[in-house]
């Protein structure tokens, strides 16, 4: 079988969940014998600074596969319309049985056209919901509540769901999704759930946190390190993971021990990263943060295991209720313990099948709280870690494309049927 996949970005120019998670999608389906071929926006990655990027670039083996114009198209319109061109020429060289758009709508309206004018079927994945998204991206809560009662936000969704509906099969990531989803007129029984993976070599690693800062060259030597490896955004809420941080730091019944030992790392890199640096010298806490920025994809694995907490402190918006994000299942898998605000998608991460939570969670935006359950997992230690890795070793990536292949399948086999019906 092969896929066609239209995607909004990718490796080796974009490292982020969006584009780690296709990634290992595309790697676990090519394991299972269907071959994928990806194609992203047009214009990207030179529009996102990569002026040197070719046409193709081949990452372990899967091609991803650009739409890159001599001169850019100056309307979205003739962007998608740049982007159909470039996909209809790989149906040609390429032959695909289906074509598979992800998140955003404007690649379900490329892979819906190229999908008619080859007599193609098509599926389309929603990771998001693109206008909870922009919403998210104001910097003040009342420019966010008037960018959610706006025409251009109530147009996007409208757009989004239309297309849900088109589509000839659905996936999303959780439940949580495919309930806000039929809460906008979706069919839930149309919808499939491929919730975040894990590579199966996660379970296998057991660097303890003293031996995996020695290998991305930390020297501490003794401390108790919260924290992520993400994306560094505002709708993340890591400024209530430094204010949590600062109280603690200050306040005379903390354990005198805690307070030596506490250091946060903030891996990644993001509009907010200024800020939080700055955050952190006005708490006066800036010698106990490591920012190191951006890293790369190899020694992400590293700096998770570079913690003895892995913090997931989503503030309480909708576009963090209804995304469910990779960390905290990667987390589990290598057995590091995890705290998450209480929001929807989050604890649905980290629920086991009988609904239990192998985390601790606290109220979103509540740095006094996120401060207790900092203090609880230090004084818990490290055991409870262990169950998470038994919701980890049932969510690897091998296991869950199996999903997909059987949706490819189903697929094509009602598209057979209705063809045969004349329909």
């Amino acid at each position: 079988m092969r896929v066609l996949h239209v995607l909004t970005n990718s490796l080796p120019h974009t490292q982020s969940g969006y584009s780690l998670r296709s990634h290992r999608i595309l790697m676990a389906l090519r394991e299972q014998g269907i071959e994928s071929v990806a194609l992203t926006r047009t214009g990207y990655p030179v529009m996102v600074g990569k002026f040197l990027a070719g046409d193709e670039d081949v990452v372990e083996g899967i091609r991803y596969v650009r739409s890159l114009p001599a001169t850019l198209p100056r309307t979205q319109e003739e962007r998608l319309l740049a982007e159909v061109d470039r996909a209809l020429e790989l149906v040609e060289e390429f032959q695909p049985h289906i074509v598979h758009a992800t998140t955003n709508y404007h690649n379900a309206l490329v892979a819906q056209a190229v999908a008619d004018a080859a007599g193609l079927p098509w599926v389309l994945e929603v990771r998001g919901l693109m206008e909870q998204t922009w919403i998210a991206s104001h910097a003040t809560e009342q420019a966010q509540l008037e960018a959610a009662s706006s025409e251009k936000a109530r147009v996007i969704a409208a757009r989004e769901v239309e297309l849900v509906s088109e589509a000839d099969a659905v996936v999303t990531l959780s439940d949580t999704m495919v309930a806000e989803l039929a809460r906008r007129g979706a069919a839930p029984e149309a919808i499939t759930v491929v919730p975040n993976g894990v590579d199966p070599a996660l379970l296998a690693q057991n660097f303890s946190p003293s031996e995996a800062r020695a290998s991305v060259g930390l020297d501490l030597e003794g401390a108790f390190v919260v924290g992520a490896v993400s994306a560094l955004v505002d709708y993340e809420g890591f400024d209530t993971l430094l204010r949590a941080v600062a109280l603690l730091m200050e306040d005379p019944d903390t354990d005198a021990e805690l307070r030596e030992r506490l250091h946060v790392i903030l891996a990644g890199d993001g509009t907010a990263a200024p800020a939080l640096r700055k955050l952190a010298h006005d708490l006066g806490i800036g010698g106990r943060v490591i920012m190191p920025g951006r890293i790369s994809r190899d020694s992400a694995r590293h700096w998770v295991q570079a913690l003895d907490v892995v913090v997931v402190p989503r503030q309480d918006v909708e576009v963090a209720r209804l995304v469910t994000p990779q960390k905290p299942v990667e987390a589990l898998a290598l057995a590091r313990p995890v705290i998450i605000s209480d929001l929807p998608a989050l604890r649905e991460t980290v629920s086991t099948d009988s609904g239990r939570l192998e985390a601790l969670t606290f109220p979103a935006g509540s740095a006094r709280k996120l401060a207790e359950s900092i203090d609880a997992a230090y004084s818990s230690g490290a055991q409870a870690a262990q169950a998470g890795r038994t919701i980890a070793a049932g969510r690897t990536w091998t296991a869950l494309v199996q999903r997909y292949g059987s949706i490819y399948s189903n697929t094509l086999a009602r598209t057979e049927e209705d063809c045969t019906r004349g329909r």
